[in-house]
């Protein structure tokens, strides 16, 4: 009986995994140090998937990617590339920027998921497979991926000559303000008195009974009034600011003259009265010229527009990079495609 059922059973898996090969036929095969398959079903949404997506290829020029990818990762367990979930977050981290600073790492996990729409456990296979290949790929073409040549004067000038109108500031201003904040005022009788406050000064200011920088003392703006009321550049076309304090508020304040003192502005955020600093007019950019006026004096055209070339050229030396190492790969596995 025992015997019968040992064959019943054989019989069962093996008409089990003949239909599951009918489903999932075989699209291709790799054996770099292990065989594994590419179903047609896996191909199939995987070419449909770019389709979604815009990227229009051949069933074949995507089985050749997918076989390609199945090497590098069969490579790189080879070379004995390890990624540790510490990699993986680091170079999520990186990506999220300082926020990720003061974030832990279920909140990190949180994130993501919130933003991909996809299981933590997922997101992190795939990048550890991204990590891997990286590091496969360096680690093997470290002597041609270490001797990029940095972009020449004349590349940079022939860029910016090219590009230079996508190198615009628009209309900019610098300027001191003391600030009355409203935000936390609810009682009609609190905003009132903070009306009058701001009145106040403004009338103290023009009779010359007290100084702007005196006034500037009293200001609700901590972060401002220790800096004679430094308000910092704001540009005109700075949407998220302007949401932040109004339209009433932008307009009031690009349309005063240099060295000029406000009336009473009201913005979302309470009552300003702005003293005008400087006022930068829209222009093209010159090639040494500071991306913006607040930013670091290394933070010019020149210096972005080198930053740029040279990232340039490590995609295309890293794409070529991955395409030698996928050509030596092949010459020694062994692949079987069952589709045209």
């Amino acid at each position: 009986m025992k015997k019968y059922l040992s064959i019943l059973l054989l019989f069962l898996i093996t008409v089990s995994a003949f239909c599951q090969d009918i489903i999932d036929q075989r699209a291709a095969t790799v054996n770099l140090v292990k065989p594994e398959i590419i179903s047609k079903k896996k191909l199939d949404q995987t070419v449909e998937l770019l389709k979604n997506n815009g990227i229009d290829k051949t069933h074949r020029e995507v089985l050749e990617t997918m076989v390609g990818d199945i090497l590098l990762q069969q490579g790189a367990e080879r070379a004995g590339i390890v990624v540790s979930d510490k990699d993986v977050l680091k170079m999520i981290r990186s990506q999220i920027g300082k926020q990720a600073k003061t974030m832990s790492d279920t909140q990190i996990k949180d994130l993501v998921r919130k933003q991909t729409g996809v299981s933590w456990e997922r997101y992190s296979q795939k990048s550890r497979e991204t990590i891997q290949l990286q590091q496969y790929v360096k680690k093997v073409k470290s002597n041609k991926l270490s001797n990029i040549p940095s972009p020449t004067k004349k590349e940079v000038q022939n860029f910016y000559d090219e590009n230079s109108t996508r190198f615009s500031l628009p209309k900019t201003v610098k300027f001191d303000h003391i600030f009355i904040d409203t935000r936390m005022l609810s009682k009609p009788e609190d905003m009132k008195k903070a009306t009058e406050k701001s009145e106040k000064y403004l009338k103290e200011i023009k009779s010359g009974k007290k100084t702007f920088d005196q006034l500037v003392e009293k200001s609700d703006d901590s972060a401002s009034k220790y800096t004679k009321g430094d308000f910092g550049y704001l540009r005109i076309n700075d949407i998220p600011r302007k949401k932040l304090l109004g339209s009433q508020f932008f307009d009031s304040v690009f349309n005063l003259k240099k060295n000029q003192i406000s009336d009473v502005i009201k913005s979302n955020m309470g009552y300003h009265i702005v003293r005008m600093k400087e006022i930068i007019e829209p222009h093209v950019l010159q090639l040494d010229e500071k991306i913006d006026p607040a930013a670091d004096e290394n933070d010019t055209v020149r210096g972005r527009i080198e930053g740029y070339l040279l990232m340039r050229k490590q995609e295309i030396l890293f794409k070529e990079s991955v395409q030698e190492l996928v050509d030596d790969l092949e010459s020694e596995a062994e692949i079987k495609y069952f589709i045209k």
